[in-house]
């Protein structure tokens, strides 16, 4: 399908980054943390939008699938995660409780993920879709994960545990597709 990549500043929007460290000490909450259901409803709003990075470019229809599957999943969570807050009004998402050097980083790895993807074409672009994929879906999943294991409530309980199992075989899907080989460019 031909689509092309949006601007600079929509991939910086989508591209979120999570960092891959254990915080050295961290604290015990008696429940799932609501800055915790407040990072996953951010990647997840990240995830949504990822298939409008596609717009007019050639790409292979088996990436198209993978990457519209991944939007799909990520509209669908995103849009319970919001029910839900509704439904339990001490759920709030929009603050994430990140410090403001965890906040800049993330900023800057997503402009350079934002440039590479850029600078790139073919399977170059499709490799660095990928791997930001998989980064994303790595964390989302092992978010969605650690949020049931401290969960009470059953109705988040649920949605958690489902959405564990949808990004964990979305992950496969990226890795799959990773080890794939292509035709040749040209």
């Amino acid at each position: 399908m031909t689509r092309t990549i949006l601007t600079p500043v929509l991939l910086t929007a989508l591209l979120g980054c999570a960092s891959t460290d254990a915080p050295s000490r961290p604290r015990e909450a008696p429940a799932a943390s609501e800055h915790g259901y407040a990072l996953l409803h951010e990647i997840l709003e990240q995830e949504r939008h990822v298939s409008k990075l596609l717009i007019i470019k050639e790409e292979r229809e088996a990436l198209e699938t993978v990457i519209d599957a991944i939007a799909e999943t990520c509209g669908t969570a995103y849009e319970r995660l919001e029910e839900l807050a509704e439904e339990s009004p001490r759920l709030e998402l929009s603050d994430t409780g990140l410090p403001l050097e965890e906040v800049r980083t993330r900023q800057a790895i997503a402009a350079t993920r934002r440039d590479q993807l850029l600078a790139s074409s073919g399977r170059e672009f499709e490799l660095q879709l990928l791997w930001s994929q998989n980064e994303a879906l790595t964390y989302a999943a092992h978010l969605a994960d650690t949020l049931a294991r401290r969960e009470a409530d059953p109705a988040r309980l649920a949605f958690v545990r489902a959405l564990w199992k949808d990004l964990t075989r979305l992950q496969e899907d990226v890795q799959a597709l990773l080890r794939r080989p292509t035709v040749p460019e040209g």
